[in-house]
């Protein structure tokens, strides 16, 4: 007989004497999780940026269970935790350890890589959003790096960042248009972008722009929490619509 030969060359994992320690130190959804995990997560890293919502919806089990075994996978060693917040609709990122991957990291972008720098900044600017739901995909990428080579800098996608989720947020509680839909993608900011030329404001404004953002934001996370819909929320408010 040859050798054995892939079905399906993409999507596979090496599970070897790592996948095996894990299955002997986890709960059986612990292990699930684990295996879910490694299938995602990027080879080179050992790392990926996911929300407990999409995890809950991707193995079809309730937030808290996925809360339960990642608590679980992290006291064990299995993986590290950063960027989660209380609610389950925030992203966060997820990294296997040395002792349970079983490939080799390729080291970090050297410091001198700008363009790599500014495309993770951007994945960092959406990531902090709550009405903001997208994995960073490769059309995403190659925007953040078109942006980067017209010249735009990283003050100017942070305002852009702003100024379109306010939006968002004004439009989901006056339930107007696409407002209830969360932001699926980078592009969604490129009208905002090229408006904020035409911008002429202090530096007051986007403070205040902050201010009101973070404050809807406070809203839309709770109402999703609490399972309601913007129009139970109280009175419209006033702003650009989405």
């Amino acid at each position: 007989m040859s050798g054995l030969v892939l079905k399906n060359e993409k999507g596979w994992f090496a599970a070897g004497a790592e996948v095996e320690k894990a299955l002997q130190i986890l709960s059986d959804r612990g292990f699930k999780l684990f295996i879910y995990l490694c299938l995602a997560a990027r080879r080179d890293r050992g790392i990926l940026e996911v929300s407990q919502l999409e995890l809950a919806q991707g193995l079809r089990w309730g937030p808290q269970s996925i809360r339960r075994c990642l608590r679980e996978m992290e006291q064990a060693g299995v993986c590290r935790l950063s960027g989660f917040a209380p609610v389950p609709f925030c992203r966060g990122t997820i990294e296997m350890t040395d002792e349970y991957w079983p490939y080799h990291r390729q080291a970090n972008e050297p410091d001198g890589d700008t363009g790599a720098e500014f495309v993770a900044a951007v994945g960092r600017l959406l990531q902090k959003r709550a009405c903001v739901r997208t994995s960073f995909s490769t059309a995403d990428v190659i925007l953040a790096q078109q942006w980067l080579d017209r010249g735009v800098t990283l003050e100017q996608v942070e305002r852009a960042v702003l100024l379109g989720c306010t939006r968002k947020y004004v439009s989901w509680r006056n339930h107007v248009g696409q407002g209830q839909a969360p932001i699926s993608s980078l592009r969604y900011f490129e009208p905002v972008l090229e408006e904020l030329d035409k911008l002429k404001v202090s530096p007051d404004y986007w403070v205040y722009i902050r201010s009101r953002m973070e404050r809807m934001e406070k809203l839309w996370i709770e109402c999703r929490r609490r399972g309601i819909t913007a129009r139970e929320t109280g009175t419209p408010v006033t702003g650009t619509s989405d």
